[in-house]
């Protein structure tokens, strides 16, 4: 599954980008991802193809129904551009 990333969360996204297979690829990195209202931990996971208990575990967060719009989310994913 392709990870695309908004050019506007490109700024948030660590490390370098590597040109393989006609696009961009980041590996290794993680990108700051900031919670809107209505996200849910489970839809971010999905987003980001990673799971639930890897961001709860990335972020220290203790109880996955318990996130704040503006909080901001570590997500270690390979993302593409």
């Amino acid at each position: 599954m392709k990870n695309i990333v908004k050019d506007s969360e490109l700024e948030n996204v660590t490390g370098g980008w590597q040109y393989a297979n006609g696009t961009y690829v980041n590996y290794g990195s993680y990108i700051m991802y900031t919670v809107a209202a209505g996200d849910v931990l489970s839809g971010i996971a999905l987003r980001f193809s990673v799971s639930v208990p890897e961001i709860q575990g990335w972020n220290n967060i203790k109880d996955p129904n318990v996130i704040r719009a503006g909080q901001v989310l570590e997500i270690h994913a390979r993302v593409l551009r």
